[in-house]
């Protein structure tokens, strides 16, 4: 899960920026994770329940692994053990289901979706001064809203259709992740650049060349 929150400052320190910095790893391994499940859902012949055992597993994986993470927006680190705890929550209750069908399924993954894309969608508006490519993950947070509502509204949905919807979308969702992760990764060298050029405009120059 793309973490963020929404009621962080809108202003980072250094502190903050390098610590954002060093879990750039987290990021990439959860968007690894979802790639390679994505791909597993889309070219495996499933059942429901076979299909309902897989899912839970992999949000009970990425919740874990979340739980290690710091938020891409700087807000404290509790708040990634908190969704990561939930995240895994989430895949516990879909295993614990008894008799799961397609549409328990995939109502748990459309509520799980919608919380995702409505945190992306206002911890990207909220950190938009600082966050990397808040603009694609405002979009994502977007199209995950969309998505959750298509999943939702569909009380017939087929075993296809699930496999499809479920494992397109983790694939996308592992290829913004990792993406992100490698922005996350610069932030610090992105900043010292950013300093460097503030500095260099707003130092005073010397009075010959201010002459000219």
């Amino acid at each position: 899960m793309i973490v963020t929150n929404p009621l962080s400052a809108t202003w980072w320190t250094r502190q903050q920026i390098d610590d954002v910095s060093r879990g750039w790893w987290v990021v990439l391994i959860t968007g690894i994770i979802s790639v390679v499940a994505g791909s597993i859902i889309v070219f495996t012949d499933w059942t429901v329940g076979d299909l309902a055992v897989f899912v839970g597993a992999v949000l009970v994986f990425r919740g874990l692994v979340t739980t290690f993470s710091v938020p891409i927006d700087g807000a404290v680190r509790s708040w990634s053990v908190a969704l990561g705890l939930l995240e895994a929550g989430v895949g516990v209750a879909v295993w614990a289901w008894p008799g799961p069908t397609l549409l328990v399924l995939a109502a748990f993954i459309g509520w799980w979706v919608l919380f995702s894309g409505v945190m992306a969608i206002a911890g990207a508006i909220s950190g938009r001064d600082m966050l990397p490519y808040w603009g694609l993950t405002l979009a994502f947070g977007i199209v995950e809203t969309l998505f959750s509502f298509w999943l939702l509204a569909r009380p017939g949905l087929t075993l296809v259709a699930a496999v499809l919807a479920i494992g397109l979308w983790s694939m996308v969702y592992g290829v913004v992740e990792i993406a992100l992760a490698f922005e996350v990764r610069r932030l610090p060298s992105r900043t010292d650049s950013v300093v460097r050029e503030l500095d260099a405009m707003t130092s005073p120059r010397p009075l010959d060349t201010a002459a000219r």
